[in-house]
């Protein structure tokens, strides 16, 4: 899956604030380093403190900051919140009927479940890692149920 530019921006935006805990960044500084239109990173900050992720500065010095530690930023979360087309579809009213062409419907959200499953498995303190050269942790995935019955029932 493509993230949007809104998502990939958010993305960098808070792995540049991670990597240096504490310090504000101005936002003209961002978007010249990662080459990012700074009026674009604007509407991305405004987004990302709105959620929560980071805190704001005015003024001479001023600039932005995480607003929560890195390890506790799940990716999951993250992508849910700035990207609109993950977020969960409008669940099926129980005792109603379902509609003509459901199926396709739930086969989507279940692939979107598993998909913002697959990134709660890492933290912003995880892509940190990554981007200084560190060592990344090793996460198991399940093997899909079409595989694990192949392989006579038997996981990863």
């Amino acid at each position: 899956m493509q993230p949007t530019k809104h998502a990939d921006y958010a993305i960098r935006v808070l792995v540049r604030l991670a990597i240096q805990p504490g310090r504000k960044v101005s936002i003209a500084a961002i978007a010249e380093d990662e080459d990012i239109s700074r009026n674009h990173l604007m509407k991305v900050s405004q987004n990302l403190a709105r959620l929560g992720y980071i805190v704001g500065y005015r003024g001479k010095g001023g600039g932005i900051a995480l607003a929560k530690p890195a390890r506790t930023v799940n990716l999951g979360q993250l992508l849910e919140h700035v990207e609109r087309s993950l977020r969960p579809a409008a669940k099926r009213v129980p005792g109603q009927p379902a509609e003509r062409g459901a199926l396709l419907k739930q086969a989507l959200e279940d692939g979107r479940a598993a998909f913002i499953e697959s990134l709660a498995r890492y933290t912003l303190a995880d892509l940190v890692d990554d981007a200084l050269g560190r060592r990344a942790p090793v996460v198991e995935f399940p093997a899909p149920p079409a595989i694990r019955e192949r392989e006579g029932g038997r996981g990863a």
